[in-house]
């Protein structure tokens, strides 16, 4: 990069951090003023909103954990993912699931932020580190860096469940 052109990654990584920050503020507004029964009622093939948020928690936490991989001049992989199995993510989800199915709502919210801030450290981490080829649409670093599809998949989910049973957004 010359000093005349401005570095593609890091703009891309700013419109990244911002989609993402967007999409965890909506998330957390579609789960808001819940009870602990509301939280923990199976709506979503079985899975309830406890489930959601651990799951949510330990794939962010996963892509920032690849993302570091990818800075480091390794080969990015969630830790606990074996893509070598036909049914990887749905072990990985049942795994994490079953793993914080004992964690406390609060403790589980705890540990999305804490996934959250490190995803954004390792996101903000690629800025320099990456080439511009390396983080291109399509791209394993770019899909891991994208943490806003994972969110948005589960909130619309979420708002149509709240309104078919009756739990109105406060």
């Amino acid at each position: 990069m010359t000093a005349q052109q401005p570095d593609p990654v890091a703009a891309d990584a700013a419109s990244l951090l911002e989609g993402n920050a967007l999409a965890r503020t909506e998330f957390a507004r579609a789960i808001a003023g819940l009870s602990q029964a509301d939280r923990s009622d199976p709506w979503l093939d079985g899975w309830s909103l406890h489930e959601i948020v651990g799951h949510l928690a330990a794939w962010e936490d996963g892509f920032a954990a690849a993302l570091e991989l990818a800075v480091a001049g390794e080969r990015p992989q969630v830790p606990g993912y074996d893509s070598s199995v036909d049914d990887a993510t749905d072990r990985f989800n049942e795994d994490v699931t079953a793993a914080l199915a004992g964690v406390r709502w609060d403790g589980l919210l705890i540990r999305l932020e804490l996934a959250a801030e490190r995803h954004d450290a390792a996101l903000r981490s690629v800025v320099g580190a990456l080439t511009p080829e390396r983080f291109e649409v399509g791209r394993s670093a770019r899909r891991l860096a994208t943490a806003s599809n994972h969110y948005e998949e589960h909130i619309p989910q979420i708002l149509e469940w709240r309104e078919r049973t009756g739990r109105s957004l406060p």
